[in-house]
C-alpha cells in the first residue's frame, strides 16, 4: 500500500513538472490529453486558426465513439453471472436512463477516454460515471459525494481537488477526472491488477474490501470479488458496470440506440488569467449561460474564483470567437496586467527584474517620465512576455481618426481606447460574396463604424468564415424611434422551439432586423422573452 502511494506521489510530481513546462508555451499542445489547452496568449496566428479549423473539421467527420469503445473493452464481463444478468434486465427495462446518461456523457466522453488510455486503465472505466451519477456533473449524494465521479470531500482533498465557497473541483469534470483516475490507478496497484476488486473499492473503500478478503482467508474461502461478503450496494455496483459494458459491446443483442458521439476532441480549456463573470464569458463565446455552466460546473457562482482557477471549458468551435472577443474586452488587459505597490528602496530596475520585464516597458505602461518611484504608489505590471505587452501598448495608442456628422458614429470616433464588444452589438460571420460595404449596408451602418469596431486602418478584404463586431448598439443613438414601439409594430412572446431566424421568416423580415430592433447581441433567445417585431413598414 505504501509503495502504491509512493508511485502516485512520484507520478504526480513528474506530471506537475510536465505541466509547468507546457504552461510556459502559449500554444495548444497535442490532444493526447483529450482536450486542447490554451494559455493566456490569445493572439491566434493564421496558422493557429487553420489548425483550429482543421480540428473542428476532424471533429465533425470523426467516427462514432461507441463503436471504438466496444472494440477496446478488455475486462471479462461475466455475462452468464446471475448478478450481471439481473443488472442487464434492469437496464433493458429502463432504456431512458441509459439514453439520458449517454446524452449527458457526450461532451466529456472523448476527454475521459483519452485520460483512461493515458493511464493504461481498462476502457470500461469510461462508463463508471454513468453508474455513479448518470454523467451529471451537478449530482450530489445524500452522503455528500459530488460530481460525475461522486467523490467524497475528504477523498477529493487527498487527491488535490480544491473546494471552497467559489469552486467545487469535484464538479469540475477536468479536475475530478484526474483525481478519480489517479485514485483508480492507486486501487489497481493496491489489488495487484484485479480490477473487479479495485472497482469495488472505488465504491466502498479499499479498507472494506481488504477486510472482506481477510475474513474469507480466515474462513478458507475464495477471495475473488464474487465470493466476498461485501455490502449489497457494492455487490450490485460491479455487475452493473459489467452489464453496461455488455450492452454497449453487443448492440445486436441489446438494441439501444445510443446518440452518436464524435471520436475527436470536443473541448478546449482556456486560461483567461483572472476572474471573469460567467455570463460575460458566455456572451463573448456566443453560448447561452446554461451551456457554459454545463461545461464549467465547478464554479458555484456566477463568476470564477478570484484566487483561481481561471480556466474555462468551451467547445472547440467557440474558441476563436471567444478569444477574438476577449482580446477586445477590457477584461483582457486585467488578465494580462497586475498591480504592484511600490516599497521603500524599490527602483524601476529592481521591479523590472522582479517581474521579468524591462524598465522601458514599465515606464511606457505607467506613463513615467523618469526612473524615480514613489513608495506607496502603484505600478501596472505585465504578466506576459515583453513582446506581447508591447503589442497591447501599441493597440492602446491606436485610434482611428475620421470625421462625420453622424452623431452615432461620432461616439466611436471619440473613443481613446480600442473598441470592445458592447451590449446590443452583433457578432457577424462573413459569408461568400460579403465585403465591408455590403455588411455595413445590411446593418444600416456606415463602413467607418465597422473599421473602428474591428480596428481596421483601411478597407480590408474580409475572409469568409471570419467574425466581425458590428456595433449595432449605436443605431439606438442614431435612430431612437427604431427601438420604440411604432404604430403597426408587434410584440411577440417567444415560444418553445423559436429561433430568431424562425421568427424573422414568420414576419417576412431578416434576423438582423429582429436583433437590431431588440438590441440583441446574438441569436440567443429564451422561451417567454418579449420581442419587438418592426412590422410598421
Amino acid at each position: 500500500m505504501i509503495q502504491a502511494w509512493c508511485n502516485i506521489i512520484i507520478r504526480n510530481i513528474l506530471l506537475g513538472i510536465y505541466c509547468v513546462l507546457i504552461s510556459s508555451v502559449s500554444v495548444a499542445y497535442p490532444n493526447i490529453e483529450g482536450i486542447q489547452v490554451y494559455q493566456k496568449n490569445f493572439h491566434f496566428s493564421e496558422a493557429r486558426k487553420q489548425s483550429l479549423a482543421d480540428d473542428i473539421d476532424r471533429f465533425h467527420n470523426a467516427d462514432n465513439m461507441w463503436d471504438l469503445l466496444r472494440s477496446e473493452f478488455t475486462l471479462p464481463h461475466y455475462e452468464d453471472s446471475p448478478e450481471v444478468q439481473e443488472q442487464l434486465n434492469f437496464f433493458m427495462s429502463n432504456p431512458g436512463f441509459l439514453l439520458h446518461s449517454a446524452q449527458r456523457a457526450a461532451p466529456y466522453l472523448y476527454y475521459i477516454s483519452q485520460q483512461v488510455k493515458k493511464r493504461h486503465l481498462p476502457l470500461e472505466i469510461v462508463l463508471l460515471p454513468m453508474i455513479e451519477s448518470a454523467y451529471n456533473p451537478f449530482a450530489y449524494s445524500t452522503a455528500g459525494a459530488g460530481g460525475i465521479w461522486q467523490m467524497m470531500p475528504g477523498t477529493a482533498t487527498g487527491f488535490g481537488i480544491k473546494q471552497n465557497w467559489w469552486y467545487d473541483g469535484r464538479r469540475d469534470v477536468i479536475a475530478s477526472t484526474k483525481a478519480a483516475l489517479d485514485y483508480l490507478v492507486y486501487l489497481g496497484g493496491f489489488f495487484d491488477g484485479d480490477w473487479l476488486l479495485a472497482i469495488a473499492a472505488y465504491n466502498t473503500g479499499e479498507g472494506n474490501v481488504l477486510a472482506a478478503i481477510h475474513k474469507n482467508i480466515q474462513e478458507g474461502r475464495s477471495t475473488d470479488f464474487w465470493s466476498l461478503p461485501l455490502s449489497q450496494q457494492t455487490r450490485d455496483y460491479v455487475p452493473r458496470l459489467l452489464a453496461l459494458a455488455i450492452i454497449i459491446a453487443n448492440p445486436e443483442s441489446y438494441p439501444i440506440d445510443f446518440p452518436s458521439v464524435h471520436n475527436a476532441p470536443y473541448l478546449a480549456q482556456i486560461d483567461v488569467g483572472g476572474q471573469i463573470d460567467l455570463s460575460h464569458a458566455a456572451y463573448l463565446a456566443g453560448l447561452s449561460i446554461q451551456s457554459l455552466k454545463q461545461l464549467n460546473p465547478g464554479y458555484n457562482h456566477i463568476a470564477t474564483d478570484p484566487n483561481g482557477p481561471y480556466k474555462l471549458i468551451l467547445p472547440i468551435q467557440n474558441v476563436e470567437q471567444f478569444t477574438e472577443n476577449f482580446t477586445r474586452s477590457p477584461l483582457y488587459e486585467q488578465a494580462l496586467i497586475r498591480k504592484y505597490k511600490v516599497k521603500p528602496g524599490d527602483t524601476l530596475l529592481t521591479v523590472a527584474k522582479k517581474f521579468k520585464t524591462t524598465p522601458p516597458t514599465l515606464r511606457k505602461m505607467n506613463s513615467l517620465s523618469s526612473n524615480n518611484l514613489k513608495p506607496g504608489s502603484h505600478l501596472r505590471i505585465p504578466t506576459l512576455n515583453t513582446e506581447i505587452t508591447q503589442r497591447i501598448l501599441d493597440s492602446e495608442k491606436y485610434h482611428v481618426t475620421v470625421s462625420s456628422k453622424n452623431p452615432a458614429l461620432a461616439m466611436l470616433e471619440n473613443r481613446h481606447t480600442p473598441y470592445s464588444l458592447q451590449p446590443g452589438d452583433t457578432l457577424y460571420m462573413v459569408r461568400h460574396g460579403d465585403n465591408l460595404r455590403k455588411i455595413a449596408d445590411k446593418f444600416h451602418l456606415p463602413v467607418k463604424a465597422l473599421l473602428i469596431a474591428n480596428r481596421f486602418k483601411r478597407m480590408y478584404v474580409v475572409a469568409v468564415g471570419s467574425k466581425l463586431i458590428v456595433p449595432t448598439h449605436i443605431t439606438k443613438t442614431n435612430n431612437m424611434q427604431k427601438y420604440q414601439l411604432a404604430p403597426g409594430d408587434t410584440i411577440y412572446v417567444v415560444r418553445e422551439g423559436d429561433t430568431v431566424e424562425k421568427i424573422a421568416r414568420k414576419f417576412h423580415l431578416t434576423a438582423p432586423d429582429i436583433r437590431i430592433a431588440n438590441l440583441l447581441a446574438s441569436n440567443d433567445i429564451q422561451e417567454g422573452d418579449r420581442l419587438v417585431i418592426p412590422t410598421h413598414g
